[in-house]
């Protein structure tokens, strides 16, 4: 009768909506990639003024990316954290466990990145000494005057990223209500090089943070320099890595760091070597000295690390 008929046909319709709903899901999904990479380190130290200790450091990298109709490329990556945390309150474990959640919007023009994560500079500062370690083990403490990089912040801030044109690379980032960031990248008779200025991150500093790198056959050398100044107090750092590949599995590096305020002078020095045991599993060890306006101290660290 029309009351049978109208429930099948409410029925059929309900289908029909159901394999509509799927079938526009799966196109969706079709166009998009999503990948998950991760790895985690087990790191061992011990050193003169401390005793032996052992540490776990991982993260877990969630990326979802799509390719709109216009060509822009959106990109979203949630970075997860997979060590347990020495104070498990609510609170630490709510704070720590998202180490970055941000999205990427890429085209001709460039790249925007916003969220919370390390910002454009901290991207783009990889001919710097520090950056060009092996591993950097850390088994004594670094100096409070040392250290190449501009001051970054992993608060909610905005970013872009110019295209690479004619070898030179421009980005700059703030984060609203606080810091700014701005660089150039650039590349002069084979090296690799790059400037830096933060401002605004802590009351009254300027920041400015050269970088150079280059490889000569087996070898990297690379080199960094900034120098802080605080309402007229200056702090300037330097550091120098060398980085040689003795063959496929076994990489040495050194590295010399240096601080310096009025007098006052911080200087450490590293020692490391990796050892690639398979695709994704790899040996480091290493060894550290530091002079602290006159206080030193030594340590040596091994870390095992695997990457997928």
């Amino acid at each position: 009768d029309l009351n049978d008929f109208s429930k099948g046909d409410l029925i059929m319709r309900k289908v029909l909506l159901a394999t509509t709903a799927l079938v526009a899901m799966s196109v969706t999904a079709a166009h998009a990639d999503v990948s998950i990479s991760g790895g985690m380190d087990f790191q061992y130290t011990t050193s003169d003024s401390a005793d032996d200790a052992a540490s776990v450091d991982g993260n877990i990298t969630i990326k979802g990316s799509m390719v709109t109709d216009t060509g822009l490329t959106v990109t979203v990556t949630q970075n997860n954290a997979l060590q347990v945390q020495s104070l498990n309150t609510a609170a630490t474990m709510r704070d720590s466990q998202v180490e970055d959640a941000f999205m990427t919007v890429s085209g001709d023009f460039g790249t925007f990145i916003l969220g919370q994560t390390d910002m454009v500079n901290d991207r783009n500062d990889g001919a710097l000494g520090i950056n060009n370690d092996v591993f950097s083990l850390e088994p004594v403490t670094h100096g409070a005057y040392i250290g190449t990089d501009t001051t970054d912040s992993t608060s909610a801030n905005i970013g872009f990223e110019s295209p690479t044109m004619n070898g030179i690379k421009v980005y700059a980032g703030a984060v609203p209500a606080g810091g700014s960031q701005l660089g150039v990248n650039f590349s002069i008779a084979g090296m690799s090089m790059h400037v830096q200025t933060a401002t605004g991150f802590t009351a009254g500093q300027d920041e400015t943070s050269i970088g150079a790198k280059g490889s000569f056959g087996a070898a990297t050398i690379a080199i960094g320099k900034k120098q802080e100044d605080a309402s007229g107090t200056k702090t300037d750092s330097s550091d120098l890595a060398i980085k040689y590949a003795v063959n496929d599995a076994l990489t040495l590096s050194f590295l010399v760091e240096e601080g310096k305020q009025g007098s006052t002078k911080h200087e450490k020095q590293s020692m490391e070597a990796k050892y690639a045991i398979a695709p994704g599993l790899a040996f480091y060890v290493g060894t550290s000295s530091i002079d602290t306006a006159g206080t030193t101290d030594s340590g040596a660290a091994a870390a095992l690390s695997v990457s997928f």
